[in-house]
């Protein structure tokens, strides 16, 4: 038997469209964006390519719910807009970098060279990232809230300057004034697990 799938109507889009702050809500999407670049895809872009490509994707997946019509609502599988149009950008950033790969060709020698991270102490990078994961996990069981673990994956691939770590994330001065106290309280917490593990 076939399963049917729910489409969000024109008028149930335009509500979307119309009854949200988007200013707010463009934020939250690139702060979004750039934790999946960093996170699920671990690329290293300077802050300016990784805006300038979140910028690109976002407006893309926007123009395909709102203007094209050639990405729809599933909402039987999407309850909440907001997780409908998240899962959009993680699938177009997916279909965008995958398009790249395949587009360049590789120079071996060069990848694997001593200069490059990948040609390093493969033990390093591998306690490097196990030790990333450990604290993330402890962050999570203490109940850090997403913007906190968008602080910490910025720290973590090395962006320390709070102004940079508060624009790749996409949060007001406020917003990021608040999630900083609450990060920088857990650091201990983070320190006596570890300590213990």
């Amino acid at each position: 038997m076939e399963d049917f799938k729910t489409i969000a109507s024109h008028e149930l889009l335009m509500e979307q469209l119309s009854n949200r702050d988007w200013d707010k809500f463009w934020l939250r999407l690139m702060g979004r964006c750039a934790w999946i670049l960093r996170k699920r895809y671990g690329v290293k872009w300077k802050n300016d390519e990784l805006q300038s490509f979140s910028r690109d994707v976002i407006s893309e997946v926007v123009n395909q719910i709102f203007v094209k019509g050639s990405r729809n609502w599933n909402i039987d599988h999407y309850i909440d807009f907001e997780d409908f149009i998240i899962g959009a950008i993680d699938s177009h950033i997916n279909n965008t970098l995958n398009k790249a790969v395949k587009e360049t060709e590789f120079d071996e020698k060069k990848t694997l060279s001593d200069e490059d991270p990948i040609g390093g102490n493969i033990e390093q990078i591998i306690i490097g990232k196990e030790l990333k994961e450990q604290i993330f996990e402890v962050l999570q069981e203490s109940g850090a809230k997403e913007d906190e673990l968008f602080i910490f994956e910025c720290l973590a691939d090395g962006i320390v300057k709070p102004e940079e770590i508060r624009t790749t994330i996409g949060l007001s001065e406020e917003e990021f004034h608040n999630a900083w106290r609450r990060f920088k309280r857990k650091r201990e917490i983070i320190k006596q697990k570890l300590a213990a593990k």
